[in-house]
């Protein structure tokens, strides 16, 4: 089908444009003046001045309402990818925690296959957070292991090429080889849950690291100097890593706005959003869970997850939610917002030839938002609306 998308405001990668948007074959054809001319088979869709926005792309989520991905139950997958068109998601990475030998790979051995059922937002792969940690944070102690090649081609091997990201502390033993065995296998690695020294990053990134899991979140900083100098930390270091993709889970909870707005004024290949969403993000109220066994926690909107002792436990954001944080909170345009929530999880994936923005030749994954609220009233994947906001 031929679509010609009227009185648009497109949010493209060097800004807004007051132009058409012709969709051909699910894909971007082009953005066009809106007094140019197309023939008769193309369908007109005119939305009045509603803001044009390239689908969200989630890069780390736990969970969404109902949903716990470590518990792989059947049809999770699918369940979460229709939610996310609510939500202006077009692609996202079903995630898990740090899990058992065995357990790890029979999750990721269902979860993967969960993924080729999505038929809303695209489920773009399988992301492990863990399980080779050096701060367990959230996750459970018990389940850390170190890295190893063996245990590289066994979450290869269970994930049946679906394993599309892995977050771990790159300064453990034997994290080269791991990196380099999964590199090769196209997994985009995340450094997370680290105690690095700051002198060390650059020899990390040097290995192959693609971004920073939740930027600021379980990463230690380093106590004054005995003169009163400030010690460069860990996450010092990373922000003047000038190639490296850093996640921010944008609710002004998990990071202070004050600090989210340095992360802003960074170029805008350098931050990107990603929710960390566990169980019953997106659900109303506040609603207890076990996380895993023995470990309780409240996920309530708008207040995170917490657990029984007040410590976060990934947030109860969607990812439209954060889109709007970032605005608000933060104080970017929309241009910016759009790199953040989708060009640069697309980049970091390696997809950005793909999808992630507003451009010709690319999948035709976006979101209509209203003008004044930045709500999302319609969801397009692959040129094919998939999700209109009731009147």
């Amino acid at each position: 089908m031929k679509q010609r998308w009227r009185n648009a405001t497109l949010i493209t990668p060097r800004g807004e444009a007051a132009r058409d948007l012709l969709v051909e074959n699910g894909r971007f054809a082009a953005i066009v003046e809106r007094d140019s001319s197309t023939s008769e088979d193309w369908q007109s869709v005119d939305i009045a001045g509603k803001i044009v926005f390239p689908g969200i792309i989630d890069l780390l989520q736990h969970g969404l309402d109902i949903n716990l991905y470590n518990d792989t139950v059947d049809g999770a997958v699918a369940h979460s990818s229709q939610l996310l068109l609510a939500r202006g998601a077009t692609a996202f990475l079903p995630s898990i925690s740090c899990l058992p030998r065995g357990t790890l790979e029979r999750t990721l051995e269902r979860l993967s296959a969960q993924t080729e059922q999505a038929t809303g937002a695209r489920a773009l792969g399988v992301h492990s957070e863990g399980p080779c940690f050096a701060s367990p944070g959230a996750h459970n102690v018990q389940n850390i292991v170190p890295p190893s090649v063996e245990l590289a081609h066994a979450m290869l091997a269970a994930a049946n090429g679906r394993l599309r990201a892995v977050t771990l502390a790159p300064e453990l033993p034997n994290a080269e080889a791991f990196i380099g065995t999964l590199k090769k296998a196209g997994v985009s690695i995340h450094l997370g849950h680290s105690r690095a020294k700051a002198e060390h990053v650059s020899r990390y990134v040097s290995w192959g690291i693609d971004a920073v899991t939740h930027m600021y979140n379980v990463m230690p900083n380093e106590p004054p100097g005995t003169m009163g100098l400030h010690i460069v930390s860990l996450t010092d270091a990373l922000l003047a890593e000038r190639g490296l993709a850093l996640g921010l889970i944008c609710d002004g909870i998990h990071v202070d706005p004050t600090v989210m707005r340095i992360l802003a004024q960074l170029p805008e290949d350098r931050t990107f959003l990603e929710t960390d969403a566990n169980k019953h993000a997106g659900s109303a109220g506040a609603q207890e869970f076990e996380f895993y066994p023995g470990y309780w926690v409240t996920s309530a909107p708008g207040k995170a997850v917490v657990d029984r002792q007040g410590g976060l436990c990934g947030s109860s954001l969607t990812p439209d939610e954060a889109m709007r944080n970032y605005v608000n909170l933060v104080g970017v345009d929309l241009t910016r917002a759009a790199h953040a929530t989708s060009l640069v999880p697309a980049r970091v994936l390696g997809l950005e030839s793909e999808m992630g923005s507003i451009e010709a030749g690319k999948l035709a994954d976006f979101a209509v938002l209203d003008p004044a609220t930045m709500a999302v009233e319609q969801t397009i994947v692959g040129g094919e609306l998939l999700y209109r906001r009731a009147a």
